[in-house]
């Protein structure tokens, strides 16, 4: 009998022991998430500055505004599918620099920022007028690159898809 005892003593002090590195490893995430909170504090404070504005208003950075002229060449092709997502994801690692992760935030962000807007002809325009007040002519060219990549993305681009890219064209003056 008080070998049983022993083993089922010792059981519970494995299990408590297991218990109190479960409670140390989640206290570990716990600070871990506040880290990543604190280190995204001063972009949330100058989202909270600039939430005064609505939609494509609150879009100051040219790089935001390539991705929603992306998301647009996209979606004119119908719903956005994970090609398209995954292609314009890439160009956002490849030609921004940004990590895998800020790329994924930024497409949903420039997505939520502009669903109001989505398709338009004056959602297409502002951001057009800001990369260009922003961006050199190389530049210019280079987004014009990107378009075309996204609309290659499935298949060959559709009319929607090469109407959009042609109105980028004609307002930034680019001849290609």
């Amino acid at each position: 009998m008080h070998i049983v005892m022993m083993i089922i003593g010792a059981l519970a002090a494995v299990g408590a022991l297991i218990w109190r590195i479960q409670m140390a490893a989640h206290a570990a995430r716990e600070v871990g998430d506040l880290a990543k909170t604190a280190a995204n504090l001063p972009r949330r404070l100058a989202f909270r500055k600039k939430s005064g504005k609505r939609g494509s208003r609150l879009v100051e950075d040219p790089r935001e505004a390539a991705v929603i002229l992306m998301l647009e060449v996209a979606r004119a092709a119908g719903e956005i599918s994970r090609e398209q997502k995954d292609k314009i994801n890439d160009i956002i690692v490849d030609q921004f620099h940004f990590t895998a992760e800020d790329a994924a935030e930024l497409m949903v962000q420039a997505s939520w920022v502009v669903q109001d807007e989505a398709g338009t002809d004056a959602l297409l325009r502002r951001m057009v007028k800001l990369i260009r007040s922003k961006v050199s002519e190389t530049e210019l060219i280079d987004l014009d690159c990107m378009l075309n990549e996204v609309s290659r993305a499935e298949q060959s681009p559709t009319p929607a898809q090469m109407d959009i890219i042609m109105s980028f064209r004609q307002i930034t003056g680019i001849r290609t």
